[in-house]
């Protein structure tokens, strides 16, 4: 009973991120930091706007690369080469809806600054593949290796992040039928005050942002008070 509670604590932990010490990246071109709070959540500080991505994806990578996987086999339409036949309809839906298709025609057509961080991004996160292999990279990865033995982890690129913001898009995309309805209204001539009482705007003075206000100091962020809790003295990458 021990020994098989300790195989399953180390099989968890075994895909905990690192968030103590340096970890040398070769992809950086210069430092990036990465200083987690008492909650966990990370603050990436770099030299370039492309070690920033680079680091981005490396620390995303490391917090939930099962669900950034998961993502990328439903907005291609691959479910059902993992989880079997009876996902084979949701690809064909996936597949109808074309997020994929379209995200690999986009990436041609965005800025040349865009592709480029969107391909840091892909950068940082191979790193932490090429660091890890099966179950390092989270639980879920062992269990797939038993039910999906021949299902190969690809290296992440620029087309997998632009295939899940369609899927986001869509996802958000909720409050289209008001956003149009109230378009149409000021359209028609009605007193924009009379539109807002029926589409009141968001109460942002009731409802501030989780972190808010703080500043930067000796190359860390601080937190003032009432907002988020100070930052640790962990950093990683």
């Amino acid at each position: 009973m021990f020994a098989a509670a300790a195989t399953g604590v180390w099989a968890v932990q075994r895909a905990f991120p690192e968030v103590g010490g340096e970890i040398a990246l070769p992809v950086l071109e210069g430092e990036a930091t990465v200083y987690r709070d008492a909650y966990g959540i990370p603050q990436i500080y770099a030299d370039t706007a492309q070690d920033l991505f680079r680091a981005q994806g490396f620390v995303d990578a490391q917090d939930r690369f099962w669900q950034m996987h998961f993502n990328r086999l439903t907005t291609a339409g691959r479910l059902a080469e993992v989880f079997g036949q009876e996902q084979a309809e949701t690809d064909v839906y996936l597949r109808t809806m074309g997020w994929r298709h379209v995200a690999e025609q986009e990436y041609d057509l965005l800025r040349p600054d865009t592709r480029a961080y969107l391909d840091a991004y892909a950068e940082g996160v191979n790193a932490y593949l090429g660091r890890r292999d099966g179950g390092e990279r989270g639980l879920e990865f062992a269990v797939l290796s038993a039910l999906a033995p021949d299902h190969e982890v690809q290296e992440w690129t620029a087309v997998d992040s632009l295939a899940w913001l369609k899927a986001m898009a869509w996802d958000l995309r909720g409050n289209m039928q008001h956003e149009t309805e109230r378009a149409a209204l000021l359209a028609s001539g009605i007193d924009r005050e009379r539109v807002e009482e029926l589409y009141p705007p968001y109460p942002e003075q009731e409802h501030r942002p989780i972190v808010d206000g703080g500043e930067i100091s000796d190359g860390r962020f601080r937190a003032d008070a009432g907002a988020a809790a100070p930052a640790s003295d962990d950093g990683d990458a």
